[in-house]
């Protein structure tokens, strides 16, 4: 595991400036995820947070190119082809794949990356996938479960509290095996 810490934070300057390099190709295409009218997103996010999200349509969803990074263990899910993926405080969507359920479940992820901040966020998730796969990772896994509910019409009241405390209680299991003291 140790190994796989210390290549991942070997990583995070690529990863960041990729992920950089993405949103600012992609800048002018970006658009508020409040101008796609979704009436049960205004009714479950805060508008601020509807109004600085972004949203970016695109033939093929962008991954990082992990397997230049080496990080190998990521070349399977470099592989997949995703319906949305997050940045920051965006996401992209993949041409016909765009549904108020997957702009939620997006959403959720950039309330992540917000608490989280990019270093953190990166470090949590490959953490997770590495130890329990992509779908049950425990960031990946949040975002599925409230998406599910949004889909069932389960009420989220506060959801973007709710998700911060669950993104704080993943970070606190994590830091402890990410943090640099810990595999030196």
């Amino acid at each position: 595991m140790a190994d796989i810490i210390t290549r991942i934070h070997a990583a995070l300057p690529a990863l960041r400036q990729w992920i950089d390099d993405q949103l600012e190709q992609h800048a002018t295409q970006a658009q508020p995820v409040s101008s796609r009218g979704y009436k049960r997103l205004a009714q479950t996010y805060p508008a601020g947070l509807l109004n600085q999200s972004k949203i970016v349509t695109v033939p093929r969803v962008p991954f990082p190119p992990v397997d230049r990074m080496d990080l190998p263990e990521f070349g399977q899910i470099q592989r997949m082809q995703f319906g949305g993926i997050t940045f920051l405080d965006t996401f992209f969507v993949s041409d016909g794949a765009e549904s108020e359920a997957l702009c939620f479940h997006e959403l959720v992820h950039i309330v992540q990356w917000a608490r989280l901040g990019p270093d953190n966020f990166l470090l949590a998730y490959g953490l997770g996938i590495i130890q329990a796969g992509y779908e049950n990772s425990p960031l990946e896994k949040m975002a599925y479960t409230l998406q599910h509910n949004f889909e069932q019409g389960t009420p989220q009241p506060d959801i973007v509290v709710d998700i911060q405390r669950s993104t704080d209680v993943i970070w606190t299991q994590a830091a402890p095996i990410v943090r640099p003291q810990h595999y030196k």
